[in-house]
């Protein structure tokens, strides 16, 4: 088993519910192989753990090693439920994922022994189920207000958020739109009072090895990914779906592909659309300049990541066994 420190804890929901594990931190954090460590350690307890994923993008088809997803080989034999859910052409929404993932609850419920291990970077995927968040209808709300304030009026969506709820946009960053219609989704639903009850209490757990060592290991985790074929992913995609084409004209597209929307994706996509090439022809100059861009952005990302260690109520713990501690949380 690997070793972890820096490891962040807190229990949510109602301590006397059957226990559930979740695994939150930044990109290239290690939480792939921790959720694994720990699925071993509970089948060795006699449990049957369940990893369920939250990371907004593994949950598309075709977009696998640009996500570090995890393959059926790495998986060793354990079972893992919301990856491949849904097609990269157009967006799996929150309420669509958070229905998901309490079903998957629901059915995992009904047996005994199960351990559900919900492992993901995307805090509002984890707070949704943590927080039992009502977004019944709310999907319908986010795509008129992704019409009216559109992704190229960020700016403009912020300053509604702010006006409308000043609390909630102090606690947004002014340049991160997903988090602007998130908040603006909650806001104007009037959710904020109401919650979705869920069978399971939750054990957090938020992997943190700080600013200069993430960086590390996010351009380790992109040189790795383009040894392991991310190129060629990024153009069966594009054969796919014509990505370099919409990219060429972004202005007739009244939906983006989520690939072209991706860190290490989308630059090698707008790299191929700026210079006139396929991907598969982008020279050495090329993909230097793609691979920089990209490295800046998942850096970026992955700071924004970080600051969910609050939100979701974790406070920081250190711990030289991380599975022995979690198990002993648990049994």
């Amino acid at each position: 088993m690997h070793r972890y420190s820096n490891l962040t804890c807190s229990t949510r929901r109602l301590p006397g519910r059957r226990r559930a594990v979740v695994i939150y931190g930044p990109t290239s954090s290690g939480k792939t192989a921790l959720s694994l460590d720990v699925c071993e350690a509970a089948s060795e307890r006699g449990l049957r753990p369940v990893v369920l994923n939250a990371d907004s993008r593994q949950v598309y088809a075709g977009m696998d090693i640009g996500t570090s997803k995890v393959t059926p080989s790495q998986m060793r034999g354990f079972e893992h439920r919301l990856l491949d859910v849904a097609e990269p052409s157009s967006k799996l929404s929150l309420e669509a994922y958070a229905q998901m993932a309490r079903d998957e609850l629901a059915s995992l419920a009904a047996s005994e022994g199960v351990l559900p291990v919900l492992v993901g970077g995307t805090g509002v995927y984890v707070r949704s189920l943590l927080d039992g968040w009502d977004l019944t209808g709310t999907g319908t709300l986010r795509r008129s207000l992704e019409r009216d304030l559109p992704r190229s009026d960020v700016e403009g969506a912020y300053q509604v958020l702010a006006r409308l709820a000043p609390e909630m946009a102090r606690r947004v960053h002014p340049g991160n739109y997903e988090a602007i219609l998130n908040a603006l989704v909650r806001r104007l639903a009037g959710q904020a009072g109401r919650e979705v009850a869920t069978p399971f209490a939750f054990k957090v757990y938020g992997v943190d090895r700080g600013a200069t060592e993430t960086d590390r290991r996010i351009e380790a985790t992109l040189d790795a990914q383009i040894r392991d074929g991310l190129l060629a992913e990024i153009a069966q995609l594009d054969r796919r779906y014509r990505l370099v084409e919409q990219a060429r004209r972004p202005g007739r597209q009244r939906r983006r592909n989520m690939a072209s929307q991706t860190h290490g994706y989308r630059e090698f996509v707008r790299a191929a659309a700026s210079t006139g090439k396929d991907v598969a022809e982008l020279d050495r100059a090329d993909l230097a300049a793609a691979r920089a861009e990209a490295l800046g952005h998942i850096r970026a990302y992955s700071r924004r990541q970080r600051s969910w260690f609050g939100k979701l109520g974790a406070s920081r713990v250190d711990h030289r066994s991380a599975v022995k501690i979690m198990m002993s949380h648990l049994l």
